[in-house]
């Protein structure tokens, strides 16, 4: 693990990392640790995502719009009825998500820098 940015206004946050791809996944959490995020997971499927959304205290979630075919709307209902924020992270456009909860979410659109990441963060789980 690199030393966190000191600038980092992230530093501390609780994420959770619900990524299919495990080499977008661990550049994801790479990413966060350097903004010194205590880093939940990653984790690759609906149900192992579920149980951690129920059993941890988080911040907040990163979460993959479509995990292995298999749309990950169901975290995203789990997270609007605890009122946990989440962002979308996805290489599709608004239209191809499945939900309004999904669609009313920050999206994070695949490719992205890591300063994308860090200013949608910021915006979604401390404003």
């Amino acid at each position: 693990m690199n030393k966190p940015l000191a600038s980092s206004r992230l530093s501390g946050l609780r994420l959770l990392v619900v990524e299919d791809e495990w080499m977008v996944a661990e550049h994801i959490v790479m990413l966060l640790e350097d903004f010194g995020c205590v880093v939940a997971g990653p984790v690759a499927t609906v149900a192992e995502a579920l149980a951690i959304v129920a059993d941890q205290a988080l911040d907040g979630v990163l979460l993959d719009a479509n995990l292995n075919s298999e749309s990950s709307a169901p975290i995203a209902a789990a997270l609007d009825a605890r009122a946990m924020p989440f962002v979308v992270v996805t290489g599709y456009g608004r239209l191809g998500l499945p939900t309004d909860v999904m669609n009313a979410a920050p999206r994070l659109t695949k490719p992205f820098s890591t300063a994308d990441l860090e200013t949608i963060l910021i915006a979604a789980f401390l404003v």
